[in-house]
């Protein structure tokens, strides 16, 4: 039974040993996949440094209950963004903050994108990141529990567990009828590369055989493995204060990492005999970088920092998914909001779930998404039905049905709510990530820049109008969705639609691009931090592997692309080209 279950074979601060021969900063999604593969060779020795607990139990593992909208904040860190200068607000950033981060508490799809977004990586001087060339990464960690049309495109032999599920609610049912009535396909596969890019399909989620949560921390650094791997420290609690920077002929080089504990007294320094590999995520690695005195001078020096290397990509090219949400009314019984408002309704399906693996609490909040590209949208919002629908289109809205409240605001939950969430894919704006004073525990001044832009607000007005075709026809068909006129906007000129994206937008949560890759520190449109073998420029023996080096943000959901990159990084250590 769950309550006797070992505990967790971690370090204590004070076991820590002096050397290891890789240090792994960030315990979170690209971190375990790095722990457990840097380890695999009995004679390396690897330190994982998690800042978070592990906090695995049984609440934890199951998908609703696990998800950041029902989180206790035991495995979350929530920030608070400056306040935006024309959209007058602050927005709640929320991270992961146990071991496994994120695909610990977050919606669980498993989404690759389109082949040519890879491309086009490659393309701006990122070598190596095409599709051909990171597709096998991808399929290395997967074991897709799916059947599928197209099964070369899906890893079976790896750790991590997706695959679908029926849909659960009655509205999405309804959605997938409405968008094929407006000409949008069906996608029976969506990380497959043989269909459309363009159209609606369901997701795939990381959930085990089990009905469980398939998180980072579960599937590459489960108890089990830790037990046999003497070799691997895993730290938690810990705080990685700065890198330790040393010269020598060659330059500045990481020697190792400061670390203190968050439940005992004191730092201790260890040394990396190889390497440290920074996996903070795209608010933690900038933060490490700039506090080691990396990052650019001006900021360093107004801080007292000493300066080890002017990088001035170092917290900026931050981007996210902008979203805005169209809520409607529906019935109670088709909302997830039963759960939250009628206990018995929750009772009741957590019997479901706990004996038959089934019932509303293994059913992700998010079950469906529909792909499309604005300039393939007549004026109305509806598909333009003389355009090619393949892979070559790269869609720049995602717009997702949720039967909840979709904006983050507390809307009247005296009924049930039904939500298209428009998400902005590519966004164009750039924001960037500060300290506020030069110690690890210090708020971050994050400047989010949403549609600072502006060409970032014409997908957003096409996704709108789709969604409301959407809901029209949803209404057509007899399902009882009722327009809400304070959720929808006023009208579908700009004025208009400008006024409500200022009024329902939020995060999703999707940051990255703070220690962007790139072929040269000082490449046009914001520099970037590290190479494409993701070294930092001009610090050796010194990585980042996490969202935060994404070239700009992709027009996808973010942990199946960071699990990528950490396969793909660890390949790239392991197996070094010859100089």
């Amino acid at each position: 039974m769950w309550p006797f279950r070992p505990s967790y074979p971690e370090v204590a601060f004070h076991e820590l040993l002096d050397k290891y021969d890789y240090i792994i900063v960030g315990g979170g999604t690209a971190g375990c996949v790095l722990a457990n593969r840097l380890s695999a060779s009995s004679d390396k020795t690897v330190l994982l440094v998690e800042r978070g607990p592990v906090a695995d139990t049984w609440a934890s593992r199951v998908p609703l209950l696990s998800s950041d909208i029902s989180s206790d904040g035991a495995r979350s860190q929530k920030r608070v963004s400056e306040r935006h200068p024309t959209l007058d607000k602050e927005y709640l950033l929320i991270n992961g903050s146990a071991l496994g981060g994120t695909t610990r508490i977050n919606s669980m799809v498993y989404t690759r994108g389109v082949q040519q977004e890879y491309d086009m990586w490659a393309e701006s001087g990122c070598e190596g990141w095409s599709w051909k060339e990171v597709e096998p990464f991808f399929k290395k960690s997967e074991r897709s529990l799916e059947e599928t049309d197209d099964p070369g495109c899906h890893g079976k032999d790896g750790e991590w567990r997706n695959r679908s599920g029926p849909l659960f609610f009655p509205g999405f049912h309804r959605v997938v009828a409405s968008c094929k009535n407006i000409g949008l396909p069906f996608i029976d596969d969506i990380n497959s590369t043989k269909n459309p890019s363009v159209g609606c399909g369901q997701l795939h989620f990381t959930r085990d055989e089990n009905q469980h949560r398939s998180s980072a921390y579960h599937a590459f650094l489960p108890l089990d493995l830790v037990k046999q791997r003497p070799n691997l420290h895993v730290l938690t609690n810990a705080i990685a204060e700065r890198i330790v920077i040393r010269q020598r002929n060659t330059g500045p080089f990481a020697e190792g990492v400061q670390i203190s504990s968050r439940t005992s007294k004191g730092t201790k320094t260890v040394t990396s005999e190889r390497e440290v590999i920074i996996c903070a995520g795209p608010f933690g690695s900038p933060q490490l970088l700039l506090l080691s005195g990396i990052g650019p001078v001006e900021h360093l020096k107004e801080h007292g920092i000493r300066v080890h290397k002017d990088l001035p990509a170092v917290g900026n090219n931050l981007q996210d998914h902008f979203a805005v949400s169209v809520a409607h009314r529906i019935p109670m019984d088709h909302s997830l909001i039963s759960i939250e408002k009628r206990p018995w309704v929750f009772f009741t399906h957590l019997f479901y779930w706990l004996v038959w693996g089934t019932g509303m609490l293994l059913a992700p909040v998010l079950q469906l998404a529909i792909f499309v590209s604005s300039s393939a949208l007549d004026p109305e919002g509806r598909p333009v039905k003389e355009r090619k629908v393949d892979q070559d289109i790269i869609p720049d809205i995602e717009i997702l049905p949720i039967p909840y409240d979709g904006s983050n605001s507390n809307l009247d939950k005296s009924r049930g709510v039904f939500s298209f969430l428009c998400v902005l894919l590519h966004p164009k704006s750039k924001g960037s990530l500060r300290l506020s004073a030069p110690t690890p525990d210090a708020p971050l001044k994050i400047d989010l820049n949403y549609l600072s832009n502006p060409e970032d607000l014409e997908p957003l007005r096409a996704g709108l109008k789709l969604a409301l075709r959407i809901g029209e026809d949803m209404r057509a068909q007899g399902y009882p969705l009722e327009d809400w006129e304070s959720e929808r906007p006023e009208g579908e000129d700009d004025v208009s639609l400008d006024k409500f994206i200022q009024r329902r937008n939020r995060t999703t949560y999707h940051y990255s691009s703070t220690c962007r890759m790139g072929p040269r520190e000082d490449i046009p449109d914001g520099g970037a931090a590290v190479d494409q073998e993701l070294r930092v420029f001009g610090v050796d023996c010194l990585r980042v592997a996490d969202s935060s080096v994404f070239p700009w943000v992709p027009g996808v959901h973010l942990q199946a692309p960071t699990v990528m990159v950490a396969e793909k990084c660890a390949h790239m250590i392991l197996h070094p080209k010859p100089e």
